[in-house]
């Protein structure tokens, strides 16, 4: 296999409110805080996540499912060499418009020779359609790209129809990768939105985080600091499925996720003689 020289993720599938928008967000805090350089293209001219967060490195291209969206999807396929991560947040129902385009432009054959690794991110949901889709979306991919599975127990609090599936045997013997998105806590989020309406702008987690200025509740810091540490740990288990390979290398994954507490041995600081 050739060396990964450039990453293109996408989320590829039918369903929104799946939380594709918050995890590609966190992703790229992720890169920002790894320094890794990475171009973004939002796709979803109602929410604009990516690009109100990362105006600078996010172009916004509103798309609506139509037939004429196939150029503007081939002309961000051309692209996917121009900088070493590129990341994708589409709007829902456009699975099929993606398929369609990477394989009018043989895009798969073009990735192999040009060293571009393609991650598909997917969502399980306990959703027989949702389940289709994301089975024919890796019928379609095959052994082509890279998998991430993220369960969102905020939006799927269980996934029964993944969980021992045939669809998830499939992923796992094509060893794809796993996050779990932690559930952030509507207290944070009341406040970030409050920070964006008062400041008149997209405003990042991690700088929400970092920057005094901005005056984020301290206890809302906290909350965020701890949910970004627990997927960033996870993001650099998996680095190699998100990156091109020389960045990937440079990660040193943590032994085990930040902030969680050690569990003591039953009754090992207790006098049991009596």
């Amino acid at each position: 296999m050739k060396t990964v020289n450039h990453r293109l993720i996408l989320p590829m599938q039918a369903k929104g409110n799946v939380g594709k928008s918050l995890e590609t967000a966190a992703r790229a805090c992720w890169l920002n805080q790894r320094g890794i350089t990475w171009q973004g293209f939002d796709l979803d001219g109602d929410n604009r996540t990516l690009s109100r967060l990362f105006p600078g490195q996010t172009k916004l291209i509103p798309l609506n499912g139509q037939a004429e969206d196939l150029d503007e999807l081939i002309s961000i396929l051309r692209k996917a060499t121009a900088a070493p991560v590129t990341l994708v947040d589409p709007r829902a129902h456009l699975d099929g418009q993606l398929m369609t385009a990477l394989r009018a432009t043989h895009f798969f054959d073009i990735a192999r020779a040009q060293s571009i690794g393609i991650t598909i991110m997917v969502f399980p949901l306990d959703d027989l359609d949702v389940m289709t889709n994301l089975d024919a979306v890796c019928q379609f991919c095959g052994s082509q790209v890279d998998y991430v599975i993220v369960r969102n127990p905020a939006r799927a609090p269980k996934t029964r129809m993944f969980d021992g599936s045939e669809l998830e045997k499939e992923l796992l013997n094509l060893d794809a990768g796993s996050i779990r998105l932690p559930v952030l806590s509507e207290f944070v989020k009341l406040r970030l939105a409050k920070l964006e309406a008062d400041h008149q702008r997209g405003i990042p987690f991690n700088e929400a985080i970092g920057s005094d200025e901005l005056g984020l509740d301290i206890m809302a810091r906290g909350v965020l600091q701890d949910w970004l540490g627990v997927l960033f740990a996870q993001y650099d288990r998996i680095a190699a499925k998100l990156l091109p390979a020389a960045e990937a290398a440079n990660i040193k994954p943590k032994s085990s996720p930040p902030g969680e507490p050690a569990i003591p041995k039953r009754g090992a600081k207790v006098n049991l003689i009596g």
